[in-house]
């Protein structure tokens, strides 16, 4: 499965809505590494089993300078196997009542706990490229959504390194997809990598740039700031 994005609630972050994100690539969660986060942050593998109150949620969320409440995965590969399903619909129902929106970055296997969070969003982004072997990945996720009986306006595709098309076209890459994708954004891998290996959103450390734009532009049309279509055809 590519990597995705499921997003509850449609809606503080840069756009004015108060946001949590979950890493929900709990066996190999990328955002304590890439935000610095001290070893010693809890995880939802801290959050109670039973009876899981707001106050229990807030104590496990880290607030990282940006703005943003995270709900970290567990620290270690073997701990993920330790979160359940029905601790992901127990979690995911506070946060709901305690932000406005929830971004979750999903794992990319079509797991029992990834099916929760995704049964639990609002909006899927399924992240895709121009290449084949994630194109072709794309498909069958895609076929498996249907069956499981995900609608369009529920699915969206966006376009990563949209201007580094490897030679496949947009009009090829709509006619695999079945649909043209939603959302693009450009490449700038030197800003990227850059702002990852410092621990700093590349939106925040350079807003001005066209992939920061993109981002912004993408998140103010979720949260209904904006009708602006971002794709460039």
């Amino acid at each position: 499965m590519p990597r995705g994005l499921g997003l509850l609630a449609q809606g503080r972050g840069q756009l004015g809505v108060s946001t949590a994100l979950i890493d929900g690539s709990l066996q190999y969660g990328d955002l304590r590494a890439l935000l610095k986060v001290p070893n010693d942050v809890p995880s939802i593998l801290d959050l109670p089993t039973d009876r899981v109150q707001e106050s229990d949620v807030r104590d496990v969320m880290w607030r990282d300078p940006a703005g943003i409440d995270i709900l970290l995965a567990p620290p270690r590969v073997e701990m993920a196997e330790m979160v359940t399903a029905r601790d992901v619909e127990k979690t995911i129902s506070i946060l709901r009542r305690l932000y406005e929106a929830v971004v979750i970055d999903t794992q990319t296997s079509l797991s029992e706990v990834t099916l929760a969070f995704l049964d639990a969003s609002d909006v899927i982004l399924s992240i895709v490229t121009y290449d084949s072997t994630t194109i072709h990945n794309s498909i069958a996720v895609a076929e498996a959504f249907e069956s499981i009986g995900y609608t369009s306006d529920k699915v969206h595709y966006l376009v990563n390194r949209a201007d580094s098309s490897g030679g496949i076209s947009r009009d090829e890459l709509a006619r695999a997809l079945g649909r043209r994708p939603d959302f693009e954004v450009v490449s700038d891998g030197r800003l990227v990598v850059q702002a990852n290996n410092e621990g700093v959103p590349f939106v925040t450390a350079s807003p001005d740039a066209a992939v920061s734009r993109d981002v912004r532009r993408i998140a103010a049309l979720i949260a209904g700031r904006t009708s602006a279509a971002p794709v460039r055809h």
